[in-house]
């Protein structure tokens, strides 16, 4: 009876959701991006049955897939993932589901970006700061009409240059993750919300950035809705000029006839008292400290000597964007995570992934249990799907 009545739950949601998000992108119809952005969903539960918004779509998903929000080729062809059923209100699930949607169609929009960008600078008191400060800067260009309009803009270009001085090998690795997580939070948010005021509103409940720890995957999912919506206030038409090496503070400068100031470092020093530094300054002096003691950890956790090293052939990984550490040399620390591959699938809280995604590092733990095809610790558990792992 329980799962008789969860499965009339998840109908009656798709029936709703996916018909409001297919009327959403219907009225869009090109006007953003060129393209209708509606695409196939697989919405998939934690038993991993699927709720779709296609009549084709297989009952059950893969056993040896990663479940996330994300794109999949799956049966010769290509869906949009979303984790079932969908969380929060109505809004923020149609917002998700466009975000997606446009994931899904980013190939053919020439604006996908086929590497996972290394943004560990971000670890930085000094980036963390300015890149908050731009942040603040943003929200007031975008609230702001006319030479308010400019000066704020102006100030958060100056916070975002001081930030890329600093740190100049990383310019393009900060534009290729606004590019592809950025534009597609952008873009779920102005096809389901298209009040520039209701818009700016919504974006509070992505305010929890200020005080995470990291922001090294998920700053763009702020710096993108906001460097969208001040292009959109231009009334220039943008979104044709974008590609995946696109700098949108370089797009907002241009259009917006904006000039940096020479003395970079005076105008960031004069200009951030106007945009909450105090407060900034202050979480992230606490912000170092607990950084310090994470990374003593980590680095006594995945010392040489202390790890086991698996390959993996055709990695891919279940993650969510806030649980992920980039560190210096490309790797990522995930915690709580599922990693699937040939061999089988193992699941760390947390567990090391090398920069060229073929390899994963797991912590040797003082507690090992097997069981038939399962290696079980007290941090990851790994399931063999063949004899073949050494």
């Amino acid at each position: 009876m329980v799962a008789l009545m969860l499965l009339i739950c998840c109908h009656t949601s798709r029936v709703s959701i996916f018909d409001q998000v297919e009327k959403l992108c219907n009225k869009d119809n090109g006007k953003l991006w060129g393209i209708n952005l509606y695409a196939p969903v697989l919405g998939v539960d934690s038993l991993r049955n699927i709720v779709s918004n296609v009549s084709d779509a297989p009952k059950s998903y893969p056993s040896d897939k990663p479940v996330a929000n994300s794109t999949i080729e799956l049966d010769g062809k290509r869906w949009t993932t979303v984790l079932w059923p969908l969380s929060g209100d109505e809004k923020h699930q149609l917002i998700v589901l466009v975000h997606e949607m446009f994931h899904y169609h980013q190939p053919e929009l020439g604006l996908w970006v086929d590497k996972d960008p290394n943004n560990s600078h971000l670890s930085n008191r000094d980036a963390r700061t300015l890149l908050k400060l731009e942040w603040n800067a943003l929200k007031a260009a975008a609230s702001y009409d006319g030479e308010q309009k400019k000066t704020a803009l102006k100030d958060a270009l100056s916070f975002r240059a001081g930030r890329r001085h600093l740190y100049p090998d990383f310019a393009a690795e900060e534009n290729a993750l606004e590019v592809l997580e950025g534009l597609a939070e952008y873009t779920g948010r102005r096809i389901a919300i298209p009040s520039d005021k209701e818009y700016l509103q919504s974006l509070s409940d992505l305010d929890y950035l200020y005080e995470s720890d990291n922001l090294t995957r998920s700053f763009a999912y702020l710096s993108g809705p906001l460097y969208g919506l001040i292009l959109d206030q231009s009334a220039h038409p943008w979104h044709k000029e974008m590609n995946s090496g696109s700098d949108l503070g370089s797009s907002a400068m241009e259009i917006y006839g904006i000039t940096l100031p020479e003395n970079l470092e005076e105008t960031v020093e004069t200009a951030k008292a106007k945009y909450d530094f105090d407060s900034i300054d202050a979480t992230e002096e606490a912000f170092q400290r607990k950084l310090e003691e994470r990374n003593q950890t980590l680095r006594k956790l995945f010392a040489p000597d202390n790890v086991i090293t698996l390959e993996c052939p055709n990695l891919s990984i279940q993650f969510s964007p806030d649980s992920m550490i980039k560190m210096d040399d490309g790797s990522m620390v995930i915690y709580g995570c599922t990693a699937f591959c040939d061999w089988g699938s193992v699941e760390g809280h947390p567990l090391k992934v090398t920069s060229d995604w073929r390899r994963i590092e797991l912590p040797r733990l003082d507690t090992l249990s097997f069981n038939n095809d399962t290696i079980t610790t007290s941090g990851w558990t790994l399931i063999k799907k063949n004899k073949h792992l050494r």
